[in-house]
């Protein structure tokens, strides 16, 4: 196993380097200058070279000095950092949830007025972008996902269920209202999600009919389509929850004519153990009443 030097050496040389000077360092971190001088002399040891050079009544960094002071001013402050990054842990009042950023941006940003009035004294966590594959209360207290977590571990109920529509912006819905289906699709180009090349499961079977379509933009992430839509640049299919404010706003419109489809549902997931705080159970139920109520 690889020897590492001792924190309070890299705390003795990190101050010392700011400071220049090894009584300054001494008086911040509440020791003797010898103490210092002493948790010097062990690093340079460890490093097999000097670090420092006198000057004066200070010191000054070598070379490889001024090298190593980046390193280990860059891994104190991953450690702090990494101490702020589990506060919510030790906070009974906070909830750490994970979920899509379609979920965050569509269904949980415009809900969080109620959330802050159901739940005043409450602070959400939350974590986008990452799969989990399971709950063990120390890491996540609740899950949003399409992929349910199905074992005697986790409690996994429907939160609410999930379509895809058309939308496009408002100029083109007004140019487009009165074309039937599926001629409305040879009147703009699609706006495609990668993961979802077809646009629609039907649509294949349209073009294979001599339906010819065509493409404006190609994305991985469905939020473009919605932003291209607001920018007039053609048809996005996408689902309720990601086309969710534009939609309210007004700054995009449904494609009546054109068939939505069914995707997959959205499970509110949780521990089967008793929760970490009764924060987890406020949060829990507020939003499988919403779920239900379909607010």
């Amino acid at each position: 196993m690889r020897r590492l030097p001792p924190l309070q050496a890299l705390l003795a040389f990190d101050a010392a380097a700011r400071l220049g000077s090894f009584t300054r360092a001494a008086q911040e971190l509440a020791l003797t200058q010898s103490a210092i001088s002493h948790q010097i002399l062990q690093l340079e040891e460890w490093t097999g070279q000097p670090l420092f050079r006198r000057i004066g009544r200070g010191v000054a960094l070598t070379a490889a000095g001024v090298l190593y002071a980046q390193t280990v001013a860059t891994a104190l402050a991953t450690l702090a950092d990494g101490r702020d990054r589990i506060e919510p842990y030790g906070n009974p009042d906070s909830v750490i949830l994970v979920c899509a950023p379609q979920f965050a941006s569509g269904w949980l940003m415009p809900r969080m007025r109620a959330f802050s009035e159901a739940l005043p004294n409450l602070e959400i966590w939350l974590v986008t972008g990452e799969e989990v594959n399971e709950i063990d209360r120390v890491d996540v207290d609740l899950v949003v996902s399409e992929k349910e977590i199905r074992t005697p571990e986790v409690v996994c109920e429907l939160l609410l269920e999930e379509e895809a529509l058309a939308i496009c912006g408002p100029s083109t819905a007004r140019r487009l209202r009165s074309v039937p289906f599926p001629e409305v699709l040879t009147q703009a180009p699609l706006l495609v999600h990668e993961a979802h090349a077809d646009w629609a499961p039907w649509l294949p079977e349209l073009r294979r009919g001599g339906l010819r379509t065509r493409r404006a933009m190609t994305v991985s992430d469905p939020r473009f389509l919605v932003a291209a839509a607001e920018q007039e640049a053609g048809i996005a299919m996408v689902s309720r929850l990601t086309a969710g404010e534009a939609l309210t706003s007004g700054r995009v419109e449904i494609l009546p004519q054109v068939p939505g489809f069914a995707l997959a549902p959205l499970w509110l997931m949780r521990s089967a153990q008793p929760a970490r705080s009764a924060a987890v159970d406020a949060v829990y139920a507020w939003m499988m009443k919403l779920g239900r109520n379909g607010a």
